[in-house]
């Protein structure tokens, strides 16, 4: 699937799980921890037709990321707060985990390490040690992007080191299913936000 989808959907997916309760600040945490888990795995991607739109997902999930720390701090800082509680030098380890897991994945071949069972639950345990409110909602994101990957003809290495590509073959990147999974994201990201919103 393309960048622009996986964003989407790992923010659609977070926000839905959220739910219409969740204030303001969380639903930003979400919307942040959905893109960055849903674009983490894609950081594998070197030579691209279209390397434009992969830096623009980045740009977007970074961006959501830094008004998601921005809002969290003007209601309170509860991220911070329990990042604090954790300590710094857990802190310090989750940083330094989450670098050297995206070092790895930045190295590995493309739909291997990155995609694999084995870094979703590095990313997902190293963002915990880091940033708590953020870990379920980046494990979400990243899940996402394996999932949609499993449905293309290429697939990926779920169960890297293993060989074995998991591959569903129900459609391609950037067809007509990608374009379609894109805007039903779409839409559910504003059902959600308007629901949580009491529009």
């Amino acid at each position: 699937m393309t960048g622009r989808t996986h964003l989407a959907v790992g923010v659609a997916a977070a926000l839905v799980a959220a739910g219409p309760e969740a204030s303001l600040a969380t639903l930003a945490c979400a919307a942040a921890g959905g893109a960055v888990g849903a674009v983490l795995p894609d950081l594998d991607v070197r030579d691209t037709a279209h390397p434009w739109r992969e830096r623009l997902s980045r740009v977007g999930a970074a961006a959501l990321l830094v008004a998601a720390l921005a809002l969290d701090a003007a209601h309170g800082g509860e991220m911070a707060r329990q990042a604090a509680e954790r300590g710094l030098g857990a802190v310090a380890l989750g940083l330094a985990i989450l670098a050297a897991l995206a070092c790895a994945a930045r190295l590995s071949a493309h739909r291997s390490f990155s995609h694999s069972l084995a870094a979703l639950a590095g990313f997902t345990g190293a963002t915990m040690l880091a940033c708590p409110p953020l870990a379920p909602s980046v494990s979400l994101g990243f899940a996402s992007h394996l999932v949609l990957d499993a449905l293309t003809h290429r697939g990926l290495r779920l169960l890297w080191p293993l060989r074995r590509t998991l591959s569903l073959g129900l459609c391609k990147t950037g067809g007509v299913a990608d374009a379609c999974l894109l805007v039903a994201a779409l839409v559910a990201t504003a059902l959600a936000l308007a629901g949580a919103l009491g529009w």
